[in-house]
This record gives C-alpha cells, structure tokens and sequence, in this order.
C-alpha cells in the first residue's frame, strides 16, 4: 500500500517514521497540540496553484513555466511572483498577478485533493486535540483547499499570511498558531513537507514531522 516516509526532528535528534507508525510515536510522546502545513502536507494543490499562476501570468502576456514553478512550491506567493517578475522584468505587474492567481485559485479549488495518510491522522487527532493550520498561503486560498478536501471543520484555528505575518521560514507562523492553542511549545508539534516550514518550526522551538515522499511497501 502506498505510505508517506517522514523524519521526526526533536531536540535530541531525529526519528524515521511512516504515515502507519506516526500516530504510535505521536501519542507515545505525548504531544497535545499540533500545526499542519496546507498545501504539500494536507492537500495536493500543487496543479491548481500552477494552472492559477500561469494564467495570472498570461493575462499580461508572460509564460509560466511548470518546471520553474515546482522547483520553488513552498514560497509564499508574492515571493514566487517577486522572483518571476526579476526574470521577466519591470513590466510584471506582481500585485495584479497576486489578486488575478487568488480569485482563480479559489473558484476552481475543487481540483484540490488532500493527502489521505495526513487527513487520516488529522481525524484521529482532532477529537481529543487543538489544531490549527500554518501557512504560507493566504486565508481564503488555505480556507477553500480545506474546505474542497472536507477537513476545514477538524481545525480550531487558520494561521497565514493573512494575519500580516512573515512567511515561513520566519517562525511567526507556527509561534501565532501556538499561542492561540495555548500550549506549551515542548507539547505543540508541527507537520510539515517544505524546508522553509521545517526551519520555521526548529526556529520557533517545536518538534517537526518533515514529509519527505511517497513509496510503495507492503
């Protein structure tokens, strides 16, 4: 059957998991708070952010190349659109190319799918557990893939960059997210597939999952 490999990384170092041993080691250890990741962690929105980006770029006569686009998933937006706009020039207009993408996202957000091993575990956890989502997406953008994928209801609170936070890999995400769970952050543990996510949680002092890929085992 198909599994996700991930490591868990604490303080003293790191643990190999799976998508069928992590709810085994998360109970053992005794988290009581946990933080996922939207987009790569909950959700398979990668081809619906593409398909939003490229036509936002087209609508000003630029081509949006796949290949540039999946080297650089996990940057918020307006980086992703600042870094297209230095290769392109002066003439990308990044804030129209920003609201164009979101609106597009949103209105065809039933092409995303979630990610089956992590809205398993987030079903076991939710019942007895505070969760919220840390993103480097929007609200509305995070808030329509949750709701498209039927696990919007599993979380107490939305962190993004909506709030007027940094975008990971600054920790302010995952710190905001903590603080309103109000748990200690040796108890809160953050699920996460993109580095910057990754560094942002050891930055704010949190374990973190890291979602690594997907294989075959049986």
């Amino acid at each position: 059957m198909k599994l996700l490999k991930a490591v868990l990384h604490t303080a003293n170092g790191k643990i190999n998991l799976t998508s069928q041993s992590w709810h085994g080691v998360i109970v053992e250890r005794g988290y009581d708070a946990f933080i996922f990741d939207c987009d790569g962690t909950l959700v398979e929105s990668a081809e619906a952010h593409f398909a939003s980006f490229a036509a936002a770029a087209s609508a000003q006569g630029f081509e949006f190349e796949r290949d540039w686009y999946l080297a650089r998933t996990g940057l918020d937006r307006v980086s992703l659109f600042r870094d297209f706009a230095q290769m392109k020039g002066d003439a990308f207009d990044i804030a129209a190319a920003v609201t164009k993408s979101i609106s597009i996202f949103i209105e065809t957000s039933q092409r995303v799918r979630s990610i089956p091993e992590t809205k398993t575990l987030v079903e076991a956890l939710a019942t007895d557990h505070p969760l919220a989502v840390g993103t480097n997406a929007e609200d509305d953008v995070a808030r329509a893939s949750l709701r498209a994928t039927g696990m919007l209801d599993c979380f107490d609170h939305v962190v993004s960059i909506s709030n007027g936070l940094l975008p990971k890999p600054s920790p302010d995400i995952f710190t905001t997210a903590q603080q309103l769970m109000g748990v200690p952050l040796a108890q809160t543990l953050v699920i996460e597939d993109a580095v910057q996510g990754v560094t942002a949680a050891k930055l704010a002092g949190m374990d973190v999952i890291e979602i690594a890929h997907r294989s075959t085992a049986t």
